[in-house]
């Protein structure tokens, strides 16, 4: 219980550390700033006689307004600057250092990683579409069948390979042809439909297959295996032939 008691209390405080270092690197732009003496702003009282009553009640609302909406950054800033110069210098400087290297490692990192997770939303938009456009047409053809039967293995893996093709197409195009800007959304709709018909058209055929097969064996279940019949001579049965064996 102590060593789980000191981890937590040890994540804790360089929790605490980091947000603290990340907030003081985002108040200050340089050591000269946070090492300058209090810069905080002077309140101006503005007096006027009964007749601009009014309009100087409406200008101090706005002014509080305006305080409140920015005043955070402000109020902290100022209480940085209010502390002893030794302070800063000791304790408020390693903090921004600190703070600083993790928002320039945080910027180059989202720099790095925009497109990449530009193309995985594309994807993610891409397979959800054709998701969709998928279930819809299944659901126009066959009405009566469930949604659960809709959903299978095969023409999932089909629309998840399409969409990853597409989204890969359209980044290997997107570097080496010049005009295909002016060609992207023909590209990507023929794809689109290209994905789409490989993924529905197995499928209608399978349905279709599995559909006739289940008729042609009610039919069969239906249809009597033998007749018999009865006349002055006596009783005699005629089988009658299975064609599927």
């Amino acid at each position: 219980m102590k060593k789980t008691a000191k981890k937590a209390a040890a994540t804790t405080a360089v929790a605490l550390l980091t947000a603290a270092s990340v907030v003081t690197g985002s108040l200050f732009d340089s050591p000269a700033a946070l090492l300058a003496e209090d810069d905080a702003p002077a309140i101006v009282y503005n007096l006027s006689d009964g007749a601009d009553d009014d309009d100087a009640g409406t200008q101090e609302d706005e002014s509080d307004e305006a305080r409140r909406r920015g005043g955070v950054r402000a109020v902290l800033r100022m209480r940085i600057l209010q502390l002893p110069l030794l302070v800063r210098l000791l304790v408020i400087l390693p903090l921004w250092a600190a703070g600083s290297v993790i928002l320039a490692a945080a910027g180059a990192a989202w720099t790095l990683l925009q497109p990449v997770l530009g193309q995985i939303a594309g994807f993610a938009l891409m397979l959800a579409l054709l998701f969709g456009s998928f279930l819809l047409a299944a659901k126009a053809v066959f009405p009566d069948l469930p949604l659960k039967k809709l959903v299978n293995l095969r023409s999932f893996l089909t629309l998840l390979l399409g969409a990853a093709g597409l989204s890969v197409a359209d980044a290997i195009l997107n570097v080496s042809w010049a005009e295909y800007e002016q060609m992207k959304n023909i590209v990507l709709s023929a794809g689109f439909f290209l994905v789409l018909a490989c993924a529905s058209v197995p499928f209608f055929l399978r349905e279709q297959k599995r559909r006739m097969e289940a008729a042609e064996a009610l039919k069969a279940q239906k249809k009597p295996a033998a007749l018999t019949f009865t006349d002055a001579g006596g009783t005699f049965t005629v089988r009658i032939p299975n064609p599927h064996g």
